[in-house]
């Protein structure tokens, strides 16, 4: 597994995107804390860059690449090689990847302009939801023989977590709102690790408030130390659950 984890990190690191990605996210990150002096604002406005970036081109890169190089996965798979490593070492590879880019293209003028919990907290993140939607395209690829379907899968998996979950999130607070049903907004958070992500670093840069006593409920849960375990729990469980179904879906399926 690792053979072959090594010699797709090394055909990635001749990709123009792991490096273009990477240049896109220093231009913007810089850019930013450049026409932005407050600090603070910088960060929320690279929060909605990062959520709303990262998981998108995680996911389509994870997809395309996975059909550029189908041709030697078959290849992979006629030697005497257990398909599940072929899979595992594939996710490590392209995971990785992209969450080095990540780091180099935000971490760093991060840990130039505002380092601190709340700078942590979004690198985490973001690495974390990169991980995610790596393993959320990779299941989609593999079940998918048509490279265009599972393009538009993954594009429409990424409009109902990032647009429509939220929508109807609102509309269920807003039509309950006379009821108590802020404790079932927290379960219904992780249901969607891009929510997730969003309070954890909401929290961080003190914007609860903002939200009232659902806020509150939020402060309450995901700042304690429970909570944040519980969090990581499921951000883990959200690119464990992805792997293992495209690693199973691999074993089986008929090239």
């Amino acid at each position: 597994m690792w053979k072959v984890c090594k010699y797709t990190l090394i055909d990635l690191a001749r990709n123009r995107f792991a490096l273009g990605y990477a240049l896109l996210l220093l231009v913007i990150t810089v850019g930013l804390f450049m026409l932005e002096p407050d600090n603070t604002k910088a960060l929320i406005t690279l929060t909605q860059v990062v959520l709303a970036l990262t998981p998108l081109l995680a996911l389509v890169f994870t997809i395309i690449w996975y059909f550029n190089q189908y041709e030697f996965t078959v290849l992979l798979a006629v030697q005497p090689l257990p398909r599940a490593a072929i899979t595992r070492a594939q996710y490590i590879a392209v995971s990785t990847a992209l969450v080095l880019s990540f780091l180099l293209g935000v971490g760093l003028p991060l840990m130039a302009w505002a380092p601190g919990p709340v700078a942590f907290t979004l690198l985490l993140t973001g690495s974390a939801l990169t991980l995610v939607f790596c393993a959320l395209g990779l299941w989609i690829a593999v079940r998918q023989r048509d490279r265009a379907r599972a393009v538009g899968i993954g594009l429409a998996t990424w409009v109902t977590m990032m647009l429509l979950y939220d929508t109807l999130l609102l509309w269920i607070m807003f039509t309950f709102s006379d009821r108590p049903i802020e404790p079932l907004i927290i379960p219904l958070a992780a249901l969607n690790p891009i929510d997730l992500s969003r309070i954890l670093i909401m929290l961080r840069i003190d914007l609860a408030a903002l939200l009232g006593y659902t806020g509150a409920v939020y402060q309450q849960f995901f700042g304690s130390g429970g909570g944040m375990l519980a969090s990581a729990a499921a951000l883990l469980l959200w690119a464990l659950v992805p792997a293992a179904l495209a690693t199973r879906a691999f074993a089986r399926k008929d090239l």
